[in-house]
């Protein structure tokens, strides 16, 4: 699995209890009707999951002020992400949404890391190209010209019970475009991924949005 990479473990790893919205757990499984993006799916950079995903593991983010993301990493790479508000049962969902891997890339140098975030970084433009689609930057994207990417830390639980909880660091920024002939989105995330001093990992994922209605979770 991809999150493998991302590995930090924590000093205190006793059996937590995790927020379940939708009833979204490690080792639960989701099926999705995803047949909207189907139909366009030649239109779209991101591959469709088929079948069950299964859940493997679990990262939650707290944005402060009540706010949360919740993000349940799948066995196929990729993660559903549910954004809340003041608590995490269905009333309190802002936004879901599922990504899927599309790049990562190891950076064993300074240099790496500041072509992804430093002063002229690719996190945090206007706009970011993938296989020749421009994406238009969500965050602050009244503010002309390249911003500093949102920071963020993400405490990841995983199903394995020899694995350790362990922490990542991230600098991020969210892009999205309207997808031809379609009144869908098709997002971006980018995000400069570090577990230790010395580790960094930059990754893009290509995401869609969610109905509830489409998820059967078992």
């Amino acid at each position: 699995m991809i999150f493998d990479l991302f590995r930090k473990k924590k000093a205190d790893d006793k059996e937590p209890s995790l927020p379940a919205p939708l009833n979204l757990r490690l080792g639960g499984a989701v099926e999705l009707d995803l047949l909207p993006f189907q139909m366009i799916q030649q239109q779209l950079n991101l591959t469709l999951p088929s079948g069950v995903q299964t859940i493997e593991a679990i990262g939650i983010i707290d944005l402060g002020g009540g706010a949360s993301l919740c993000r349940f990493y799948t066995a196929d790479d990729g993660f559903f992400q549910i954004s809340t508000t003041g608590g995490f049962e269905t009333q309190h969902i802002n936004d879901i949404k599922l990504f899927v891997f599309e790049q990562t890339e190891n950076l064993a140098s300074q240099s790496g890391v500041n072509l992804w975030a430093g002063e002229n970084g690719k996190i945090g433009q206007t706009g970011f190209t993938l296989n020749t689609t421009q994406y238009e930057r969500v965050w602050d994207s009244e503010v002309t010209g390249k911003i500093e990417p949102v920071q963020f830390t993400e405490t990841v639980y995983s199903s394995d019970k020899n694995t350790a909880t362990y922490d990542v660091d991230h600098l991020a920024m969210l892009y999205q475009r309207r997808i031809p002939d379609s009144e869908h989105y098709e997002y971006l995330l980018s995000s400069l991924e570090f577990t230790s001093e010395d580790e960094a990992t930059a990754v893009v994922s290509v995401g869609i949005d969610l109905e509830i209605s489409s998820m059967s979770i078992m």
